[in-house]
């Protein structure tokens, strides 16, 4: 039977227009789906079914021209399935068994009444309906084979045993393993031993599983094909009956998914690559859905918000974000849903309270039907960019209110960017500056002066460096400025340029200039000068107090006064400055004091004391200048030594003098006269001692290599000897000033001879005299040789006891009644005045022997 209510098309052919417009009639009207279209002739409904498609014929056997089953016969070879119904009012067995040989679907007597119309419709749908049946059968079948043999793999019918024995194979076995459908229907191969050994348990269980709960079963598996190669199988199949052993029959199909299961493998390790990078991102990753609740989060989101997952899992964003952005964050959230991206930039508040700024970003995202699913996107932490972005702020601000010019430079060096401050120094408007040369602005030299020293500042490790440079501005006026400079580097650390910040030095470089006019001046004194400030603290101290002090200058700076002098003469410099303070016409003082060097030696000096000037009228400091008068003590010394000594000496023989004339004059005794000139005598040698002492003072003269034994001879020749013997033992020479070590030679040797016998006793000019020569007396000798480092002078009398050994060249020290005590003083200069030493100790026969050391090496 045809489909309800699908329209069945007839052609009605007979040749008497009144019954074929009644059987149209009948049959469009009792049945609805039918449709009838009639012709006069078999000539005419050839002619339509040439042009429309019919889905029954149904036609009158006698008929003028060509009858019924002529009709048929032509219809049968064009249409050969077409139904055709012969409905004639003329019927005989002839004629049904003709028209059935001719291939007619059914054979219909005309009769009397409406009923048989009913009838023949029920013959016409029957007839279209086994028609469309079977062509639809024929079709299934033909698209079935055509599925069967176009499907990328093969289809299968096998007994549910072990080895999976095929009982039907489709074509596609062939290209899908290598084995043709044949071998594996006949046995030859089976497709158990085609899968891998490691499937085969799992394989089986799993099918057994579903056919045990009476399932379709789906697996994939493992298989070797005829060429060795291993490829991936997918499999689909039920049981669709059982065979008289009871063995479950399966059906299915098997298909090569190698391709799927390495997109799937790599698809699991992108998608498990991506888990894991996304976690390992420091920025927060995150899904939210529509709502705004919490999809899809990385590992980042836990560890900055201090939130747990279960504890994410159970929150909206909102409540990440600190309450004053919600707004913002609301409406940028349903703008992303709408135009599909977003960004904003809000408050996150931990678990603890802390806030932290973040940028977010997010894209809509779309779920399988296409509809809005949520947004994902990543938030980066921006608390340090927005505290970046106000230093910049803040940086700008003060760039552009420092007094000093400020400039950067391009890594070509173009100038990029001024301040105000440049522009001023310049006399020209920013935008004249910005995009010039430096070149524009200042001197060559000093252009290349500033690039090789960007050069020398990118090959060590200095961060910046300054150098003078002189700028022009726009009326023509070259200023001399320090300009600092250092280089800027990009993110990967290359070179991007310079910046630079000047400051003028114009009027400093005038004042340095006479600063160190002034310096030089003080340097050229010679005198020790510094300067205190208000608490008596070294701002300034010239080379010239190294010399006195053994203090650097640099190491004096920031030190105190009484790094270098004592407490008492502090207080007493502090008093004369109180003094200048409150007498403003007096501006200096001068007062003598000890200063103390660095090994705690004193040394007399004078200083100069003035107030430094102070622009507010405060007490600012003082100036100061030492004068080492340590010569000047000296000589003063030596002469309160020399009125103490002559006042003494001389007094003693004068008053002798005076006394024994005026004992001559009162007696008439002449004798006192002898005694009175013995002691004028005794006055005379006083002053001639004392006048070779002062000279022996001065420093030498032009000194010589001198022959140590011939002078020594020439001195005992002057020298009234008597018996005494003079012994020279070795030879040498040595620098000196050959009168003034004659001097040395003679005082010795008359010192040795006139009171050294070996029967007087202790006592000498030089401060121990052995006592006046007596005739008994034994001649003395006297005795010069040479020591590793100098010379020595040794006599063989009485000796120099230890005791007194420290004194014996003291001015002035005498035992005896007539010597002066200047004779080994005058010894002492002259040998300090060479830069030798001298000392006395004992002879080997127990007399004096002075050793002296003219230097380190012979």
């Amino acid at each position: 039977m045809s489909g309800h209510g699908e329209e069945i098309s007839v052609l009605h052919v007979d040749d008497d227009p009144d019954l074929g417009d009644l059987v149209a009639v009948h049959l469009e009207q009792t049945h609805g789906d039918i449709s009838v279209c009639t012709e006069r002739s078999a000539a005419d409904g050839l002619a339509r079914l040439s042009e429309h498609a019919f889905d029954c014929v149904v036609s009158d056997h006698d008929m003028p021209g060509m009858d019924g089953l002529e009709f048929l016969r032509v219809v049968r070879e064009e249409y050969e399935e077409l139904p055709f119904i012969l409905f004639t009012g003329k019927g005989s067995e002839e004629i049904a068994s003709d028209a059935i040989s001719a291939g007619v679907t059914e054979y219909l007597q005309k009769g009397v009444g409406t009923d048989q119309y009913a009838v023949l419709a029920n013959r016409i749908e029957r007839a279209v309906g086994e028609r469309r049946a079977k062509t639809a059968l024929e079709e299934s079948e033909r698209m079935l084979s055509t599925l069967i043999s176009n499907l990328p793999g093969m289809v299968y019918r096998a007994r549910n045993e072990p080895d999976w024995p095929m009982e039907f194979v489709s074509d596609g076995a062939a290209e899908l393993v290598g084995y043709s459908s044949a071998a594996l229907e006949s046995g030859d191969v089976s497709w158990g031993t085609l899968i891998e050994d490691s499937e085969t348990e799992r394989l089986w269980e799993t099918v057994q599983t579903c056919i045990a709960a009476d399932e379709p079963f789906e697996v994939s598996y493992q298989i070797e094909t005829a060429d060795g190669e291993t490829r991936w199988m997918w499999e689909r199949g039920r049981v669709v009956d059982t065979d008289d052993d009871g063995v479950e029959i399966l059906e299915g199909f098997i298909t090569d998914v190698t391709a799927r299961e390495e997109r799937e493998r790599e698809l699991a390790d992108q998608r498990a690559f991506t888990e894991k990078l996304i976690d390992s991102i420091d920025d927060m990753f995150y899904v939210v859905a529509t709502d705004g609740s919490l999809v899809r989060w990385n590992d980042t989101v836990p560890s900055v918000t201090g939130y747990t997952n279960e504890k994410l899992a159970s929150i909206g964003i909102d409540e990440l974000i600190v309450d004053t952005d919600h707004d913002k964050l609301w409406r940028i959230f349903e703008e992303t849903l709408e135009t599909g991206y977003g960004t904003i930039e809000a408050g996150v508040e931990t678990a603890n309270g802390e806030q932290l700024q973040y940028e977010f970003k997010g894209s809509l995202i779309e779920d399988e039907r296409g509809d809005p699913f949520g947004i994902a996107g990543i938030g980066r932490d921006i608390t340090e960019r927005k505290r970046r972005e106000r230093a910049l702020r803040e940086y700008r601000t003060l760039v552009e209110n420092v007094g000093d010019p400020m400039y950067v430079l391009d890594r070509d060096g173009t100038i990029e960017m001024v301040n105000e401050a440049m522009a001023v120094h310049l006399g020209y408007d920013r935008s004249e500056i910005i995009g010039s040369n430096p070149a524009r602005f200042m001197p060559d030299a000093d252009v290349e002066e500033a690039a090789d020293l960007i050069r020398d500042l990118l090959d060590d490790e200095r961060t910046w460096a300054s150098y003078e440079m002189r700028t022009i501005s726009a009326d023509g006026t070259v200023r001399i400025n320090e300009d600092r400079i250092a280089p800027l580097f990009d993110e990967d650390g290359t070179f991007d340029g310079s910046v630079g910040v000047m400051r003028e030095i114009t009027d400093r470089k005038q004042r340095k200039r006479e600063l160190e006019r002034y310096e030089t001046i003080i340097e050229a004194v010679g005198d020790p000068v510094y300067t205190l400030d208000d608490e008596g603290v070294f701002t300034y101290a010239n080379e010239a107090i190294e010399r006195l002090t053994g203090f650097e200058p640099d190491t004096l700076i920031g030190e105190h006064i009484s790094t270098i002098m004592a407490g008492d003469d502090i207080d007493r410099g502090s008093d004369l400055i109180r003094t200048m303070l409150s007498e403003p016409t007096r501006q200096n003082v001068t007062f003598e004091t000890d200063i103390v060097d660095q090994d705690g030696e004193h040394t007399p000096i004078e200083i100069h004391i003035a107030l430094l000037p102070a622009a507010d009228g405060e007490f600012n400091g003082t100036a100061g200048v030492i004068r080492d008068i340590s010569d000047r003590k000296e000589r003063e010394r030596q002469l309160a030594e020399f009125a103490s000594v002559v006042s003494h000496d001389l007094r003693n023989p004068l008053n002798v003098v005076k006394g024994r004339i005026s004992a001559a004059r009162t007696s008439g005794d002449v004798s006192h006269l002898e005694a009175a000139e013995s002691a004028a005598d005794r006055m005379d040698d006083l002053i001639n001692d004392l006048l070779t002492l002062a000279r022996q003072g001065e420093t030498v003269g032009e000194t010589a290599m001198v022959d140590l034994t011939a002078l020594a001879g020439q001195a005992w020749a002057d020298v009234e000897t008597g018996e005494a013997k003079l012994e020279e033992h070795g030879t040498a020479t040595v620098e000196a000033d050959a009168a003034r070590l004659r001097t040395v030679f003679e005082n010795l040797f008359r010192n040795s001879v006139e009171h050294g016998s070996t029967s007087s006793r202790s006592g000498t000019d030089g401060g121990v005299e052995h006592g006046a020569s007596t005739d008994d007396a034994a001649p003395i000798t006297v005795s010069v040789g040479t020591t590793d480092n100098g010379f020595y002078v040794a006599d063989d009398g009485a000796g120099i006891p230890p005791e007194e050994r420290q004194d014996v060249f003291g001015r002035g020290y005498t035992t005896s009644d007539t010597g002066t005590g200047f004779g080994l003083a005058i010894v002492t200069e002259v040998v300090q005045a060479h830069g030798w030493s001298v000392s006395v100790t004992e002879s080997e026969s127990g007399g004096a022997r002075f050793e002296f050391t003219t230097s380190s090496e012979r």
